[in-house]
């Protein structure tokens, strides 16, 4: 099948740069928002319709990974996890938890190996072909107060500010087989980029 070329316009972003906190001086407590045009924008959101759809009705996601998901909100999880520590603690056991956070998750997302997951969640090829056009051959440029930076490359990472970076599907797919993998040693839950161990 022939790889879809989305417009120039559509994979050729403009990125803000939005401080999320600490010093203002230090780049890295800026986020990087992707400002694309409208139309890419309407596009984005029937993929991501469509993906949610595949993942639903197969059950193809994680019982553990919560929020951003319908029917598995943040309350759900801590509901379960009182559960499982209620019924720990009276059986007399102990409880040990580590709290992560998945630093700069959005922007260390590899693109081969997302691809290599949506083909195995067997989601339409069309799609697929349509986020490797959208992920893959993208460059950026910073503006700031009217001035532009070059072109850059993108060569990892799902743009933020996106539909399919918001409320970052793409990542929890990238994500979900991680409990799968780990739930032999310890129990995971995940609330996006956020895991409870």
């Amino acid at each position: 099948m022939r790889m879809k070329q989305l417009p120039k316009d559509w994979i050729n972003a403009n990125i803000c740069a939005v401080h999320k906190k600490g010093n203002k001086s230090d780049l890295s407590n800026y986020r990087p928002i992707c400002l694309n045009i409208i139309p890419c924008k309407i596009i984005e959101g029937f993929i991501r319709d469509h993906i949610m759809k595949h993942f639903t009705d197969n059950n193809l996601f994680n019982n553990n990974q919560c929020g951003f998901l319908k029917g598995r909100s943040t309350m759900l999880q801590l509901l379960r996890i009182m559960d499982e520590w209620t019924e720990c603690l009276e059986s007399g056991g102990q409880i040990n938890i580590i709290y992560a956070d998945f630093e700069k998750a959005l922007h260390k997302v590899s693109h081969k190996s997302l691809i290599r997951k949506l083909r195995y969640y067997k989601v339409n090829e069309s799609v697929i072909l349509w986020i490797v056009s959208f992920l893959c051959n993208r460059k950026q440029r910073v503006k700031i107060n009217g001035f532009y930076s070059d072109w850059a490359d993108v060569l990892s990472g799902i743009p933020q500010g996106t539909i399919l970076g918001r409320p970052t599907i793409l990542f929890i797919i990238y994500i979900n087989d991680l409990l799968d993998v780990c739930k032999q040693f310890i129990n995971i839950y995940l609330f996006a980029d956020h895991a409870k161990l």
